[in-house]
């Protein structure tokens, strides 16, 4: 390479080697520029038996070394049982709950594993005298040249790491990785896991805390010491024994005597050979009972006793009873009251003889007995309602009965009426001319339908039609023309005129008989009455007309409905 610096141009080979950049072709104009693209920086993460390191990137300020560190917990502990440290979303917590898992209960001592009591056990076997006294005590009785290599710090929830330093030799990288505690475990209590300048602990001064006492049990949370209480009741005689254990005295044995609200109960003596315990117990009989009356319960001397006469007392007849307390006889008492049916029959029980036959009134049959039952008397017989309808029965029957009176009533019955009236009117023979309207031949002719409220029923509405049918004889002459009517007018209101009869053309003179009618009907509610009055009427438009005669057939119609 010497020897070509002099050169005008470089005939040297140079060739690049891994990670290696050569530029130029040795010339002084364009030299050889041998570069790097790495930063030379290499980094590798290292675990240990605690904490599992993870190295990402390339080291380039586009793609920094990530390094990331997780405390490992071992799944399986040497001793074989459950790792107490947990993960949690806010670092590694112990709580009170996981510990207390840990204990069991050995003789003698009761252990909850839900609140961390410890408390004593109390034999079940038969003759045992230790108890739980009132006091709750047991009783008895790297760096480098080139790009600049970027680290970054990555974190997980139980680790938090820190990157200091710059990379370079004289400063270089540091990666510092703590253990994240978990202020505030997720089930409420305090983390019995610390981190101190050793690294992480859980000591048994901090166990201790998760532990209390109950009855029977002492527990010093200072040492951790459980022990069993004694109870400083008087009397107790439970003590230590030489062995550590609870000792109660064969010979200490207290009895008390334990009265109840039936029994009085008397405890006499020391209980010793020489002087045994005797227990005497005597009922209690209440002198003022509860229901105001005296105790039927005796004492005798040969023991408690209630006699028929005491309880004979007791009992008192009321209606239809005697009673004889000497003999405590109870048996029915008849009434003396005149009329009265009942009696003793032979056999000592009550007996009412059979009773007069029924009298059957109007419209019913049969005695009122089993064999022949009260039964309605149909004059034509029984049959079926569809013999005779095809209709519901209970919407068209019209027999019903009265709920205020129970008798049995139909609808009124129906009625109708009818009647036909011929009247002449007196007219005499008036002629009439040219009337520019309708007028009346005569006022006072006049010819009337009627019907009076309730004159058919006072119940039902009624159907009223009347018919007024005339009989005119008439002379006019030629060239008259006129019109015939009936001036209508119903209970005392206006006329209204109904054309009945034309004669329009221009004729000869003439005399002719008529005949023509007009009708009214009406349905009317009951206690309603209805009127209605005709008068002959007539209009002439041409010449005059004289009226011979005006004969009214009045037809009345009238039907409840």
């Amino acid at each position: 390479m010497a020897n070509c610096c002099n050169a005008q141009r470089c005939t040297c080979r140079v060739t690049a080697g891994p990670g290696i950049t050569v530029d130029g072709n040795g010339s002084p104009a364009a030299p050889y520029v041998i570069s790097s693209g790495a930063s030379g920086v290499a980094l590798k993460g290292t675990d240990t038996t605690s904490i599992d390191v993870t190295v990402s990137g390339s080291g380039t300020a586009a793609d920094p070394y990530d390094v990331s560190t997780a405390v490992i917990l071992d799944p399986t502990p040497p001793g074989g049982g459950s790792n107490l440290i947990e993960e949690g979303p806010d670092g590694l917590y112990v709580e009170c709950a996981d510990v207390r898992t840990c204990f069991l209960a050995g003789d003698g001592a009761a252990y909850d594993p839900t609140n961390g009591e410890i408390s004593a056990r109390l034999s079940a076997e038969a003759g045992n005298t230790v108890v739980f006294g009132p006091d709750g005590g047991l009783y008895s009785a790297g760096g480098g040249g080139g790009t600049p290599t970027v680290v970054t710090a990555g974190e997980t929830s139980t680790a938090n790491n820190t990157v200091s330093g710059t990379g370079s030799a004289g400063d270089p990288y540091v990666v510092t990785t703590d253990v994240i505690v978990d202020p505030a475990p997720p089930a409420g209590g305090t983390n019995l896991l610390q981190a101190g300048p050793d690294g992480l602990y859980v000591e048994c001064a901090d166990v201790r805390g998760c532990f209390s006492a109950g009855d029977g049990a002492a527990y010093d949370p200072a040492t951790g010491v459980i022990s069993a209480r004694l109870s400083t009741d008087a009397g107790n005689t439970t003590v230590f024994g030489a062995d550590g254990g609870l000792y109660t005295p064969a010979a200490s044995t207290a009895l008390e005597a334990a009265d109840t609200p039936t029994v009085d109960v008397t405890v006499t003596g020391t209980g010793t050979a020489a002087d045994p315990y005797q227990v005497a117990a005597a009922v209690i009989l209440d002198p003022a009972p509860p229901g105001g009356g005296a105790n039927l319960l005796e004492e005798g001397p040969d023991g408690l006793y209630v006699e028929c006469a005491d309880v004979r007392t007791c009992i008192t007849a009321g209606g239809g009873a005697a009673y004889t307390p000497g003999t405590g006889e109870v048996e029915a008492r008849l009434s003396t009251d005149a009329g009265n049916q009942v009696a003793f029959g032979t056999d000592g029980g009550l007996f009412v003889p059979p009773g007069a036959p029924l009298e059957i009134g109007c419209g019913l049959q049969g005695d009122g007995t089993a064999a022949t039952p009260l039964a309605a008397f149909p004059i034509a017989g029984s049959q079926p309602w569809t013999d005779d309808w095809n209709c519901d029965p209970v919407a068209n029957s019209t027999l019903k009965c009265d709920p205020t009176s129970g008798a049995l009533w139909t609808p009124p019955e129906h009625s109708s009426a009818a009647v036909t009236l011929q009247q002449n009117h007196p007219l005499g023979t008036p002629t009439i001319g040219v009337t520019g309207g309708f007028v009346l031949v005569d006022s006072t002719a006049w010819s009337e339908g009627t019907y009076t409220a309730d004159s058919l029923s006072a119940c039902r509405g009624i159907s009223f039609s009347t018919r007024f049918t005339g009989h005119v004889e008439l002379t006019w002459p030629a060239n008259a023309q006129f019109d015939l009517g009936y001036a209508v007018q119903i209970n005392g209101g206006g006329l209204a005129v109904r054309l009945t009869h034309s004669v329009l053309a221009n004729g000869p003179a003439r005399h002719e008989r008529y005949s023509f009618g007009v009708a009214q009907a009406v349905v009317l509610p009951p206690h309603t009455g209805y009127s209605v009055r005709v008068y002959p009427a007539v209009r002439v438009t041409a010449g005059t007309v004289t009226f011979n005669q005006w004969i009214t057939d009045t037809d009345l119609i009238a039907m409840t409905r």
